[in-house]
Parts: C-alpha cells; structure tokens; sequence
C-alpha cells in the first residue's frame, strides 16, 4: 500500500481557513487545486475582501501561488444574509409550535438581518415576552423586536 503522493494543500484546508474568517465567512469562496497553486472562485462584495481571501490561502504551508478568480459583486453577501433570515424565521416558527401557549397565539415572524420581528396580537404582555426568549434560544438571532405586537383587551 502506497499512500498517494501529498502536492500542495489539501483545499478543504484552505476553505476551512477562509470560513474562520469572520469578514470572510459570509462568501462561498470555492477552493480548487493546480499542483501547488490553490484558485479561489466565487464571489466578494468589496476588494479588500478580495485580498484578505489570497493574503490567508497564501500564508498557509504548503501553498506555492494563489489565483484569485474572485468576482467583486456589491452584494455577494445579501443572498446568504436572506437564506439565513428565512432560516432564523424557520426555526422560531418551529420553536413556537413546540409550546401550546404561542400555537394559539400564532405570531407573524419575520426575520431581517438577523433580527426577528414579532406580529399579532395577545392579551397578555407574558405571552410576548414568553415569545421573545424563545426566539432568543435560535442561534443566529441578534435581537427581537416585538414593537409590532398589540396587547387587546379580553372579551
């Protein structure tokens, strides 16, 4: 058994690299592999992200040349940012549908950049905040705007 010959770095390397870079993490920047040469493909909003993308693949061992093919497109990350929204919003609406108290409430939930905005209306404002820690429990929610909710008073 011979094991196959080690040229270069191995891509998933260099991926795992880019994700740990928070500025970075937002982008699906595919790594692909020429001998010792790494290409990074896909897409950036801005240069200088462009540029941290092939300063971290460069410093790795092992890489002999980056080639960055990466497209600058202002809104590169605004895709990802909504697919983890719709995400977020999934995961509260599954959240509230675990407790019997918020299923019969039936709260619209929306989520924009991270934050999850409550609508509807209940009659007790321990119900909202009820509402509010169990969105708070979805990884990924930076806050809960429960503006939009009504407090209405019992027939």
């Amino acid at each position: 058994f011979r094991s196959p010959p080690r040229t270069g770095v191995p891509r998933v390397t260099a991926k795992l690299a880019l994700m740990a870079d928070p500025p970075l993490f937002p982008y699906d920047i595919e790594v692909d592999a020429k001998d010792t040469d790494l290409v990074l493909l896909g897409k950036a909003s801005q240069e200088s992200d462009r540029r941290v993308a092939t300063d971290i693949v460069r410093c790795l061992e092992g890489v002999h040349a980056v080639e960055n093919r990466l497209k600058i497109e202002p809104d590169a990350a605004h895709g990802l940012v909504a697919e983890r929204d719709k995400l977020i919003t999934q995961l509260v609406k599954e959240r509230f549908e675990k407790s019997k108290t918020l299923q019969s409430i039936k709260f619209d939930v929306k989520t924009e950049d991270g934050i999850v905005i409550l609508t509807g209306a209940t009659r007790f404002q321990i119900i909202v905040l009820e509402a509010a820690q169990a969105a708070r429990q979805v990884p990924g929610v930076r806050a809960v705007n429960t503006d939009a909710v009504r407090l209405v008073a019992g027939e």
